[in-house]
């Protein structure tokens, strides 16, 4: 359990300061800091059976699909859990077999790396999702941000909470908080 009153400010591995952790918020936290660099590609050409695979082998929610042809492999698309959902309750099994161009979502929206956790939030609100591609400056592919990965940082950081529900909310959900951390921490990822 994260205790409500004292908990671990780390990140990136090195704990913050008192002074940073106060100077903390969804403003100054980049999405850069809190994403995953491992991400896990298909081509385009493959079926809804090879992206089931890459998210069953690596505990993942979603696979970006890229261009057969493309050397730099840029993202054109991108498959998740929900998208098989809604392909598989068609009950059409011949679904199984399109390559994943026909059935993915696109565009793919992507933030910068150099955008806050305020904005993915505000992106992920405006377009209703739950990911984010992330790019450089040069608009290559550098990582992905999800929600679980912005909610890690809610359950390290709990004043990050008052940001967005204001002081009274933590007193007076102090039992709340401290349920939504412990099952966060029981459920993802170490």
């Amino acid at each position: 359990m994260i205790p409500f009153e004292q908990f671990d400010s780390t990140r990136n591995g090195k704990i913050a300061s008192d002074h940073n952790l106060q100077s903390m918020s969804l403003d100054s936290l980049l999405v850069s800091g809190t994403m995953s660099t491992d991400v896990k590609k298909q081509t385009d050409d493959q079926n809804i059976m090879g992206a089931c695979k890459i998210m069953h082998d690596n505990n993942i929610g979603s696979v970006i699909i890229v261009g057969l042809e493309d050397p730099e492999m840029n993202p054109i698309g991108i498959i998740t859990e929900r998208d098989i959902v809604r392909i598989l309750g068609k009950l059409e099994p011949w679904q199984n077999r399109m390559p994943l161009r026909t059935i993915m979502s696109k565009p793919v929206i992507t933030i910068e790396s150099t955008a806050s956790l305020a904005e993915a939030m505000d992106k992920m609100n405006s377009y209703n999702i739950r990911r984010l591609v992330v790019v450089n400056d040069e608009n290559k592919m550098t990582g992905i941000i999800t929600e679980k990965d912005i909610f890690k940082v809610f359950a390290k950081n709990p004043a990050l909470m008052k940001q967005i529900f204001g002081n009274k909310f933590l007193k007076k959900h102090k039992d709340l908080y401290e349920k939504f951390a412990d099952s966060l921490s029981d459920i993802l990822p170490k």
